[in-house]
């Protein structure tokens, strides 16, 4: 079971780098096509999904150790929050 958790926290460390480079390639996108704004912001958008999802996922898990019910509404809460906002 131990090398299941090892292999999911690699999963999420690739993901979180993957935002990482997108963060970064739709602020060059953003420098080198400042007249055609649509990729940067396409990608950005993509950038703040993904890191979303990593800092939601790291957040469940703390929220999941400590068997709170008032920090488990709270982070539904905050969940559904930026996902309505995100649509929106």
């Amino acid at each position: 079971m131990a090398n299941g958790g090892s292999n999911f926290r690699n999963f999420l460390n690739m993901v979180a780098f993957v935002g990482v480079i997108a963060v970064a390639c739709a602020l060059l996108f953003g420098v080198i096509f400042s007249s055609n704004n649509e990729l940067s912001s396409a990608l950005s958008l993509v950038a703040q999904c993904i890191a979303y999802l990593v800092t939601a996922i790291y957040a469940f898990y703390f929220v999941y150790s400590k068997r709170n019910a008032v920090l488990t509404i709270v982070y539904v809460i905050a969940v559904i929050a930026i996902v309505v906002l995100l649509i929106i």
